[in-house]
Protein backbone atom coordinates (compact mmCIF):
# COMPACT_ATOMS: atom_id res chain seq x y z
CA UNK A 1 0.00 0.00 0.00
CA UNK A 2 1.51 3.00 -1.50
CA UNK A 3 1.43 6.75 -0.12
CA UNK A 4 -0.23 9.58 -2.29
CA UNK A 5 1.80 12.14 -4.05
CA UNK A 6 -1.45 14.23 -4.50
CA UNK A 7 -0.37 17.07 -2.31
CA UNK A 8 -4.37 17.90 -1.24
CA UNK A 9 -4.45 19.43 1.89
CA UNK A 10 -6.10 17.35 5.26
CA UNK A 11 -6.64 20.10 7.10
CA UNK A 12 -9.88 22.27 6.29
CA UNK A 13 -8.99 25.60 5.46
CA UNK A 14 -5.36 24.65 5.01
CA UNK A 15 -3.69 25.04 1.48
CA UNK A 16 -0.82 23.25 0.55
CA UNK A 17 2.45 24.89 -0.04
CA UNK A 18 5.54 24.93 -2.34
CA UNK A 19 9.00 24.02 -0.64
CA UNK A 20 10.60 27.49 -2.29
CA UNK A 21 10.02 30.73 -0.81
CA UNK A 22 10.85 34.40 0.00
CA UNK A 23 13.55 34.90 1.89
CA UNK A 24 15.27 31.82 0.86
CA UNK A 25 19.09 32.42 1.27
CA UNK A 26 20.37 28.40 2.01
CA UNK A 27 22.71 27.04 -0.85
CA UNK A 28 22.01 23.29 -2.21
CA UNK A 29 24.52 21.41 -3.11
CA UNK A 30 22.62 17.77 -4.19
CA UNK A 31 24.00 14.74 -5.46
CA UNK A 32 20.51 12.87 -4.41
CA UNK A 33 18.12 11.82 -7.32
CA UNK A 34 15.46 14.00 -7.25
CA UNK A 35 13.32 11.80 -9.81
CA UNK A 36 10.81 10.37 -7.08
CA UNK A 37 9.36 12.55 -4.95
CA UNK A 38 9.90 11.46 -1.47
CA UNK A 39 7.15 11.24 0.80
CA UNK A 40 9.03 11.55 4.16
CA UNK A 41 11.81 14.68 4.74
CA UNK A 42 13.82 14.07 7.59
CA UNK A 43 15.70 17.16 8.17
CA UNK A 44 19.23 17.00 10.17
CA UNK A 45 20.82 20.46 11.96
CA UNK A 46 23.90 19.85 12.62
CA UNK A 47 26.98 22.05 13.87
CA UNK A 48 30.64 20.99 14.47
CA UNK A 49 29.67 17.33 14.35
CA UNK A 50 32.38 15.54 12.77
CA UNK A 51 33.45 13.03 15.62
CA UNK A 52 29.70 11.66 15.42
CA UNK A 53 28.05 12.22 12.42
CA UNK A 54 29.49 8.86 10.49
CA UNK A 55 27.85 6.99 13.12
CA UNK A 56 24.73 8.86 12.83
CA UNK A 57 24.19 8.85 9.48
CA UNK A 58 25.45 5.10 8.97
CA UNK A 59 22.18 4.24 11.27
CA UNK A 60 19.48 6.45 9.02
CA UNK A 61 17.02 4.17 7.00
CA UNK A 62 17.81 4.11 3.56
CA UNK A 63 14.10 3.91 1.99
CA UNK A 64 12.63 5.14 -1.59
CA UNK A 65 10.18 7.19 0.16
CA UNK A 66 12.47 9.04 2.11
CA UNK A 67 14.97 12.04 1.75
CA UNK A 68 17.76 12.63 4.42
CA UNK A 69 18.57 16.86 4.32
CA UNK A 70 21.42 18.03 6.40
CA UNK A 71 21.49 21.55 7.48
CA UNK A 72 24.71 22.72 8.33
CA UNK A 73 25.32 26.06 10.79
CA UNK A 74 28.74 26.69 9.36
CA UNK A 75 30.79 24.12 10.92
CA UNK A 76 34.25 24.48 11.06
CA UNK A 77 35.48 21.02 11.78
CA UNK A 78 35.52 18.73 9.11
CA UNK A 79 31.21 17.82 9.01
CA UNK A 80 31.55 18.50 5.60
CA UNK A 81 34.37 16.18 4.52
CA UNK A 82 32.78 13.67 6.65
CA UNK A 83 28.95 14.03 5.16
CA UNK A 84 30.37 14.04 1.42
CA UNK A 85 30.91 9.96 2.12
CA UNK A 86 26.95 9.90 1.88
CA UNK A 87 26.29 11.08 -1.59
CA UNK A 88 22.50 10.02 -0.85
CA UNK A 89 22.08 12.73 1.43
CA UNK A 90 21.38 16.54 0.51
CA UNK A 91 23.67 18.93 2.16
CA UNK A 92 22.46 22.74 3.10
CA UNK A 93 24.09 25.08 4.56
CA UNK A 94 22.33 28.45 6.43
CA UNK A 95 23.17 30.78 9.43
CA UNK A 96 23.97 29.18 12.78
CA UNK A 97 20.86 28.54 14.85
CA UNK A 98 18.47 25.42 15.07
CA UNK A 99 15.37 26.85 14.09
CA UNK A 100 17.00 28.38 11.14
CA UNK A 101 18.56 25.76 10.23
CA UNK A 102 15.79 23.72 10.46
CA UNK A 103 13.64 25.77 8.59
CA UNK A 104 16.32 26.33 5.79
CA UNK A 105 15.36 22.55 5.15
CA UNK A 106 11.84 22.57 5.51
CA UNK A 107 11.60 25.49 2.64
CA UNK A 108 13.53 22.93 0.12
CA UNK A 109 12.29 19.64 1.40
CA UNK A 110 9.67 17.83 -1.15
CA UNK A 111 8.15 15.37 1.29
CA UNK A 112 4.55 15.92 2.73
CA UNK A 113 6.15 14.66 6.05
CA UNK A 114 8.76 16.61 7.63
CA UNK A 115 10.49 14.65 10.89
CA UNK A 116 12.90 16.72 12.88
CA UNK A 117 15.57 14.96 14.07
CA UNK A 118 18.70 15.84 16.77
CA UNK A 119 22.11 14.21 15.47
CA UNK A 120 22.17 12.21 19.14
CA UNK A 121 18.87 10.48 18.56
CA UNK A 122 18.59 7.31 16.47
CA UNK A 123 15.75 6.69 14.02
CA UNK A 124 15.17 3.43 12.39
CA UNK A 125 13.09 1.71 10.01
CA UNK A 126 10.87 0.13 12.97
CA UNK A 127 10.28 4.46 13.88
CA UNK A 128 9.68 5.06 9.60
CA UNK A 129 6.87 2.26 9.89
CA UNK A 130 4.86 3.85 12.48
CA UNK A 131 4.96 7.00 11.08
CA UNK A 132 3.79 5.74 7.60
CA UNK A 133 1.15 4.15 9.17
CA UNK A 134 0.20 7.14 11.28
CA UNK A 135 -0.08 9.27 7.89
CA UNK A 136 -3.04 7.37 6.42
CA UNK A 137 -5.20 8.55 9.56
CA UNK A 138 -5.85 12.17 8.08
CA UNK A 139 -6.29 13.32 12.07
CA UNK A 140 -2.70 12.60 12.88
CA UNK A 141 -1.57 16.47 11.77
CA UNK A 142 1.84 16.21 13.72
CA UNK A 143 3.62 14.26 16.80
CA UNK A 144 6.91 12.65 17.98
CA UNK A 145 7.98 9.42 19.74
CA UNK A 146 8.39 8.09 23.02
CA UNK A 147 11.71 8.83 24.72
CA UNK A 148 14.39 6.48 25.43
CA UNK A 149 18.00 7.54 26.89
CA UNK A 150 21.11 5.83 27.02
CA UNK A 151 23.02 4.73 28.70
CA UNK A 152 19.35 3.01 30.60
CA UNK A 153 20.85 3.84 33.71
CA UNK A 154 17.82 3.72 36.78
CA UNK A 155 17.98 7.12 36.59
CA UNK A 156 17.46 8.16 33.07
CA UNK A 157 14.92 5.80 32.65
CA UNK A 158 13.14 7.30 35.02
CA UNK A 159 13.42 10.42 33.24
CA UNK A 160 12.66 9.20 30.21
CA UNK A 161 9.87 7.48 31.97
CA UNK A 162 8.37 10.98 32.92
CA UNK A 163 9.31 12.62 29.61
CA UNK A 164 6.85 9.70 28.24
CA UNK A 165 3.54 10.48 31.01
CA UNK A 166 4.25 14.36 29.82
CA UNK A 167 3.93 13.95 26.62
CA UNK A 168 0.49 11.68 27.40
CA UNK A 169 -0.97 14.36 29.44
CA UNK A 170 0.17 17.51 28.32
CA UNK A 171 1.12 16.81 24.79
CA UNK A 172 4.52 18.51 25.24
CA UNK A 173 7.32 16.43 23.56
CA UNK A 174 11.07 17.92 23.05
CA UNK A 175 12.59 17.83 20.08
CA UNK A 176 15.00 15.03 21.07
CA UNK A 177 11.98 13.24 20.45
CA UNK A 178 11.61 13.47 16.66
CA UNK A 179 9.09 15.89 15.95
CA UNK A 180 6.80 14.76 13.40
CA UNK A 181 4.50 17.47 11.45
CA UNK A 182 2.50 17.64 7.72
CA UNK A 183 3.95 19.78 5.79
CA UNK A 184 0.76 22.08 4.88
CA UNK A 185 0.54 22.25 8.63
CA UNK A 186 3.92 23.19 9.20
CA UNK A 187 3.86 25.93 6.09
CA UNK A 188 0.70 27.35 8.06
CA UNK A 189 2.21 27.99 10.92
CA UNK A 190 5.55 29.24 9.17
CA UNK A 191 8.09 26.59 10.54
CA UNK A 192 10.41 27.42 14.05
CA UNK A 193 11.28 30.41 15.83
CA UNK A 194 14.44 31.33 15.38
CA UNK A 195 15.54 31.96 18.94
CA UNK A 196 15.59 28.45 21.92
CA UNK A 197 13.70 26.87 22.29
CA UNK A 198 12.43 26.66 19.09
CA UNK A 199 11.04 22.60 19.58
CA UNK A 200 8.97 23.72 22.38
CA UNK A 201 7.64 26.96 20.61
CA UNK A 202 6.47 24.99 17.51
CA UNK A 203 4.79 22.11 19.59
CA UNK A 204 2.72 24.63 21.52
CA UNK A 205 0.86 26.11 18.80
CA UNK A 206 0.46 23.12 16.82
CA UNK A 207 -1.54 22.12 19.76
CA UNK A 208 -4.02 24.90 19.15
CA UNK A 209 -4.94 23.41 15.46
CA UNK A 210 -4.06 19.65 16.55
CA UNK A 211 -3.89 16.82 18.67
CA UNK A 212 -0.31 15.53 18.92
CA UNK A 213 0.34 11.23 18.53
CA UNK A 214 2.78 9.84 20.84
CA UNK A 215 4.38 7.10 18.38
CA UNK A 216 6.16 3.89 19.34
CA UNK A 217 8.38 2.48 19.11
CA UNK A 218 10.58 4.84 21.64
CA UNK A 219 13.65 6.42 19.98
CA UNK A 220 17.35 6.52 21.74
CA UNK A 221 18.60 9.58 22.49
CA UNK A 222 21.91 10.59 24.59
CA UNK A 223 21.81 11.17 28.10
CA UNK A 224 24.78 12.59 28.20
CA UNK A 225 23.69 16.02 29.63
CA UNK A 226 22.56 14.43 32.17
CA UNK A 227 25.53 12.32 32.79
CA UNK A 228 27.84 15.53 32.14
CA UNK A 229 26.17 18.17 34.58
CA UNK A 230 24.23 16.04 37.21
CA UNK A 231 20.52 14.07 37.13
CA UNK A 232 18.65 17.16 39.44
CA UNK A 233 20.43 19.84 38.42
CA UNK A 234 20.10 18.92 34.53
CA UNK A 235 16.22 17.48 35.05
CA UNK A 236 15.81 20.93 37.66
CA UNK A 237 16.97 23.37 34.45
CA UNK A 238 14.51 21.34 32.49
CA UNK A 239 11.65 22.01 34.22
CA UNK A 240 12.16 25.50 34.75
CA UNK A 241 12.64 26.22 31.69
CA UNK A 242 9.15 24.65 30.55
CA UNK A 243 7.62 26.77 32.71
CA UNK A 244 9.47 30.05 31.67
CA UNK A 245 8.62 29.52 28.50
CA UNK A 246 4.80 28.87 29.02
CA UNK A 247 4.53 31.68 31.51
CA UNK A 248 6.33 34.16 28.56
CA UNK A 249 3.53 32.92 26.67
CA UNK A 250 0.70 33.84 28.94
CA UNK A 251 2.16 37.15 30.31
CA UNK A 252 4.19 38.85 27.07
CA UNK A 253 3.84 39.23 23.53
CA UNK A 254 7.49 37.36 22.76
CA UNK A 255 5.84 34.00 21.29
CA UNK A 256 3.90 34.84 18.24
CA UNK A 257 1.40 32.20 16.74
CA UNK A 258 3.73 32.45 13.52
CA UNK A 259 7.41 31.13 13.43
CA UNK A 260 10.02 32.83 11.19
CA UNK A 261 10.06 30.22 8.04
CA UNK A 262 10.77 32.86 6.05
CA UNK A 263 13.50 35.21 7.66
CA UNK A 264 14.33 38.78 6.19
CA UNK A 265 11.39 40.33 7.31
CA UNK A 266 9.02 38.63 4.60
CA UNK A 267 6.64 37.69 7.46
CA UNK A 268 6.14 41.26 9.14
CA UNK A 269 2.63 42.32 8.07
CA UNK A 270 2.07 39.37 5.90
CA UNK A 271 -1.73 37.87 6.08
CA UNK A 272 -1.75 33.95 7.49
CA UNK A 273 -3.77 30.91 6.07
CA UNK A 274 -7.07 30.50 7.72
CA UNK A 275 -6.43 27.75 10.00
CA UNK A 276 -8.80 25.60 11.86
CA UNK A 277 -8.36 23.15 14.38
CA UNK A 278 -8.27 19.67 13.22
CA UNK A 279 -10.51 17.00 15.28
CA UNK A 280 -8.62 14.51 17.77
Amino acid sequence: MGWSNNRTSRFPGLTPHSPAGPGQTAKVADSANLSQKPVISLILPVLNEAPILAGALSGLPRTPDLEIILVDGGSTDATREVAAGFPHIRWLTAPRGRGVQMNAGARVARGDFFIFLHIDTVLTTDHLAALRQAAFDPRVGAGAFELRLTPPTPFLRFIAWGANWRCRLFRLPYGDQAIFVRRDLFFALRGFAHRHPEDLDLVVRLRHLTRLRLLTPPVSSSGSRWLQHGNLRTSGYHWLYLARHLAERRLTRRWPMMGQLYSGGDDQGATAPALTKNSP
